[in-house]
């Protein structure tokens, strides 16, 4: 799903529409990809016993389901003809739904992810939907939404960090 993200941004990336702009988004899907790798890769206990995996399955879902809006909203949020509350909306239930699919993931993991991290998740999330909604423009939003998703990648990777460490 991820490469399929890359490929809906990929107009951003011609030699007519190439900006900053286009690195933020770029940005915002790395790092929606690293902190999926962290929980996925580094966060994850593969050695229970006693289980299915099933929910490891259907969680899958909501990151499925939240990349896709993501997607869909990243591809229109520049152009003049979409409706900005429309395209901020489907750009941050997709968020929430992503986010959503790492918390549940969070009962397979080595190390459960604290309240603090899940509620700097949540506020973050929250408070760029607010500033995004109340200033619609495309450059405000991108920024935005590149500020949040990296302020939950590092604070995630931290997380990793401080408790693999010891």
């Amino acid at each position: 799903m991820f490469g399929e993200t890359i490929i809906g941004i990929a107009d951003y990336f011609t030699r007519e529409s190439l900006s900053p702009q286009s690195i933020m988004i770029f940005i915002t899907v790395a790092a929606l990809f690293f902190t999926y790798i962290v929980e996925f890769d580094h966060l994850i206990d593969e050695y229970q016993t006693n289980q299915t995996g099933n929910l490891m399955i259907y969680l899958h879902y909501f990151i499925l389901f939240g990349l896709s809006l993501i997607t869909v909203a990243l591809k229109f949020i520049s152009e003049p003809e979409a409706h900005s509350d429309f395209s901020v909306g489907c750009l941050y239930l997709g968020l929430i739904l992503f986010y959503i699919g790492l918390i549940i993931a969070n009962y397979y993991n080595k190390i459960k992810v604290t309240k603090d991290v899940i509620a700097c998740f949540v506020i973050t999330t929250l408070l760029g939907l607010v500033f995004s909604l109340w200033e619609p423009t495309f450059a405000l939003i991108v920024v935005t939404i590149t500020i949040v998703v990296l302020i939950n990648a590092i604070v995630l990777t931290c997380f990793n960090i401080r408790n693999s460490n010891g």
